[in-house]
């Protein structure tokens, strides 16, 4: 037997080099040509969507004749002053639709927000409101989202769309019917005008996919507008939208409201009826352990407690197909959300250890505290155990990857190619068990805890028993955390959204900590919100903050790379309340806001 040792390796390299070439090419060429499947359906979309844009062209150019003041002035206008357009009868419902659409069109498809528009609807939604504005004892109070346009994120069932979740397999069919969201906001005179866009299976803070494609910030090209609401955030910013409504489970709305300077809503999630969407993947209503929900998203304060006002009304009335017989609705209270004479005790969590948050976002929270004390409101320091944030984050990897590998993903994509920001979890997930404990091992010893939470949670998937445990925990840290709050007696708390500003594209997926902000509150279901504050300053264009949890990484340098040419970009805070406490929450927003 042809036996290969170190001196006929040197003696003939060249040969060596040749053998191993064409074994490689050899396996090459059996290799199965990784093709998507879905490839037309991508064609099919696209031309369906060309054709209803030259439809939405030609309606606009025919009948919207505002001059360019009226058009800015509806476009910067709240839902309030809307209102009063339509009972001065200065503008109709057909004015304002088209004059939001018409920016939606030509800057949406172009920049990656809009994924669909609901044309025909809309359009007759909106003739139909101007027909009840001509009856002399028409109320346009009783209808708190009366012609307004909404955008709402792709997968809120709306009749005559896709529920997509930016995924060719989902984009099949249309839909049918409204489902209680689209119901309920029908319902309070809204007009859902378009759908946007979010990244591939909805689970990422960039939102691209290669049905729809990317989602670039309204400021800067290279950086994301955001996700998994991104489309919402950008489409908003760039007012493409008035009000849109976008889903959060672990900061899908505060996230891009954060990165595009708006306002945005997450309930918690026993508030609002949680029916409505598609389904991420097909195991999804089994997921107990991650508190997500849906909210309202604008460049105005007001605007969010008239969505909120629509999504609590009339639900008693909707059909019982699109009803949860097991869910009670609690009466919203919009004057709470403006009563100035209540004073709170808020607490300020300035850091967690994970990720520190860079010299804009502490400054934030400087103005923040700053606009409390001025309304007279008791502000402390909110210092607890880190170790809570730590655990309960770890979780969020453990349930996300826990049912060994990703599986209810590959049933969702049926073989289409994945966006690069599954890799790290593929690898954590997909790794050869001997290679995932030497990993982790090489993880410890260089002190990369971050890198190493996701690992850990790959390592295998969790059983029922391991699953109740967790559940378990989560439950105790919510006690745990209500107890905290009642001892010091807060009402709220306000923190920074993630560690950063807007990221760059391609950068999400290493910096995942980042976010750590906003996803441990949905693991234990509490209210939240974010709110416009300020701007990055020249001065404030770099990261350099010590870790506090592990040696710096590569999140680190996705943070510097983040900061750096980051001026003027916005910057906003989060304001957490206890669970079901909306209005507490909604109302020191608005005064953080203001």
């Amino acid at each position: 037997m042809f036996k290969f040792n170190q001196d006929w390796l040197l003696k003939n390299k060249y040969t060596a080099l040749s053998i191993i070439a064409s074994v490689g090419l050899l396996m090459l060429s059996f290799r199965k040509k990784n093709l998507n499947p879905f490839e037309s359906t991508y064609k099919r979309v696209s031309q369906e969507i060309q054709q209803k844009v030259l439809q939405a062209r030609y309606v606009i150019q025919t009948e919207l004749k505002l001059s360019n003041e009226n058009k800015t002035l509806i476009l910067n206008s709240s839902i309030p002053q809307i209102h009063q357009f339509y009972e001065s009868k200065k503008f109709t419902c057909l004015d304002v639709l088209l004059t939001f659409l018409e920016v939606a069109l030509e800057k949406g498809f172009k920049m990656g927000y809009l994924n669909d528009v609901n044309l025909e609807d809309a359009i007759q939604k909106a003739r139909q409101l101007d027909q009840e504005l001509k009856s002399k004892d028409y109320k346009i109070e009783n209808k708190p989202l009366f012609g307004i346009p909404i955008s709402v994120k792709d997968t809120f069932i709306v009749k005559g769309t896709y529920q997509a979740f930016g995924c060719g397999a989902y984009a099949q069919k249309r839909s049918e019917i409204d489902g209680i969201q689209g119901y309920l906001i029908n319902k309070s005179g809204g007009i859902i005008f378009a759908k946007t866009n979010l990244p591939q299976f909805g689970f990422s803070y960039e939102s691209w996919n290669y049905l729809f494609g990317r989602s670039i910030h309204p400021q800067d090209p290279t950086r994301t507008s955001g996700g998994s609401t991104g489309g919402e955030g950008g489409l908003i910013a760039i007012n493409g939208s008035p009000l849109g409504l976008g889903s959060d489970s672990g900061g899908s709305i505060r996230i891009p409201s954060h990165f595009c300077g708006l306002y945005g809503y997450k309930p918690s999630s026993k508030r609002l009826i949680m029916r409505g969407q598609a389904k991420g993947v097909p195991t999804w209503d089994g997921i107990r352990n991650i508190a997500s929900c849906y909210g309202p998203m604008s460049k105005h304060f007001s605007n969010l407690v008239n969505m909120m006002s629509a999504l609590t009304t009339n639900y008693e009335q909707a059909p019982i197909n699109i009803k949860d017989i097991n869910f009670v609705m609690k009466q919203f209270d919009e004057k709470e959300c403006y009563n100035n004479n209540k004073k709170y005790k808020i607490g300020v969590l300035r850091k967690i250890n994970l990720l520190l948050p860079c010299k804009a976002n502490q400054r934030a929270l400087d103005i923040a505290v700053e606009k409390l004390k001025a309304q007279g409101h008791t502000v402390i320091e909110f210092e607890i155990d880190q170790s809570i944030f730590e655990n309960v984050f770890q979780h969020v990897y453990d349930v996300m990857l826990g049912d060994g590998g990703m599986k209810g993903t590959y049933e969702l994509y049926k073989g289409e190619p994945w966006i690069s920001h599954f890799d790290n979890f593929k690898k954590a997930t997909h790794s050869c068990w001997f290679w995932k404990k030497i990993y982790q091992k090489w993880l410890k010893f260089q002190d990369r805890k971050r890198e190493l939470m996701i690992w850990k949670a790959g390592d295998h998937g969790l059983s029922y028993y391991e699953n109740l445990h967790i559940t378990t925990r989560l439950t105790a840290y919510q006690i745990q955390m209500i107890q905290i709050w009642h001892d010091l007696q807060l009402d709220a708390v306000i923190s920074p959204v993630t560690a950063g500003v807007a990221v760059k594209h391609n950068t999400a997926q290493n910096c995942f900590s980042g976010i750590s902000y906003t996803f441990i509150w949905n693991m234990i279901d509490f209210s939240c919100g974010s709110v416009p504050i300020t701007t990055v300053q020249e001065d404030e264009q770099y990261y350099n903050e010590q870790s506090l949890f592990g040696k710096k990484d590569i999140e680190y340098k996705v943070l510097e790379e983040t900061m750096e040419h980051s001026a003027g970009l916005p910057v906003g805070i989060q304001v957490i309340s206890k669970p079901l406490e909306d209005e507490v929450c909604l109302n020191i927003m608005r005064q953080c806001g203001q």
